[in-house]
């Protein structure tokens, strides 16, 4: 039996080419065999936690103190 289709909007379709040195790629493999994770899942969810972590102007978020 095949294996049901996924919504359009969930399909990933797109690749994003990324040059990394040898040590940089050697480091994320490492880190995503110890999380039990493939690289792009790092790398997807690191960039999602950048960007949020990023004010609209692109600089830190700072921290409100209440």
């Amino acid at each position: 039996m095949a294996r049901p289709l996924k919504p359009e909007h969930l399909r990933r379709s797109k690749l994003f080419p990324l040059r990394l040195t040898p040590g940089e790629f050697a480091r994320y493999e490492r880190a995503a065999r110890k999380l039990g994770v493939t690289v792009a899942e790092m790398l997807r969810e690191g960039a999602e936690i950048y960007i949020q972590t990023r004010g609209r102007d692109g600089s830190p978020k700072k921290e409100t103190r209440k």
